[in-house]
């Protein structure tokens, strides 16, 4: 869970359980059980949803590390074939081979 979240979670939780204990006289501030019932549900859903961003985070990560992997080894290719064209014929006929480069 993210910081923010997490701290938002156990601050509600602790509110909700202190309003819940004093509701009887809270209710002429306009406090019910019923609006705390439905704050605590919305906390827990709360917390739900964070664990699947969580998971959908990590999954992520693992795949943003896939690809960047893939990058680098693409990238050498890359450099590796052009490099045979830049060093082997002239500036000239480069483009002919699909090297835009222009030194």
């Amino acid at each position: 869970m993210s910081k923010t979240i997490d701290l938002q979670v156990e601050k509600s939780r602790v509110l909700i359980e202190g309003l819940s204990k004093n509701v009887a006289e809270l209710g002429d501030k306009g406090i019910r059980q019923e609006e705390l019932d439905v704050m605590s549900a919305e906390l827990a859903e709360l917390a739900k949803v964070n664990e699947e961003c969580d998971a959908i985070r990590e999954a992520l990560t693992a795949k943003v590390k896939e690809v960047n992997t893939k990058l680098i080894v693409v990238k050498d290719k890359f450099a590796e074939k052009k490099k045979i064209i830049k060093n082997n014929y002239p500036q000239e006929a480069w483009s002919r081979y699909g090297v835009m480069d222009k030194r």
